[in-house]
C-alpha cells in the first residue's frame, strides 16, 4: 500500500512548483493536480475502499 506521506509529499511538491511557474495555466494544471495527490492522501487516511484518483499512485501500488 502506498503510504500517505508520498502523496502529501507528491502534493506539496506539485504545489511548490505550481507557485514558481509564471504561467497562469500551468499554475492552474498543476494547482489541480496538487489537489488531487492531496485528496487521494485523505482518501488513504480514512482507508476508503475506493481511491478518487489511482492514477496517481504508483504503478505497482494501485488498486485492483
Amino acid at each position: 500500500m502506498v503510504d500517505v506521506s508520498y502523496c502529501r509529499d507528491r502534493a506539496n511538491h506539485i504545489q511548490q512548483l505550481a507557485d514558481l511557474t509564471w504561467q497562469h495555466n500551468l499554475e492552474v494544471s498543476l494547482g489541480l493536480l496538487a489537489q488531487d495527490c492531496d485528496e487521494t492522501a485523505e482518501d488513504l487516511e480514512i482507508g476508503a475502499s475506493d481511491i478518487r484518483h489511482p492514477e496517481l499512485l504508483p504503478e505497482g501500488k494501485r488498486p485492483r
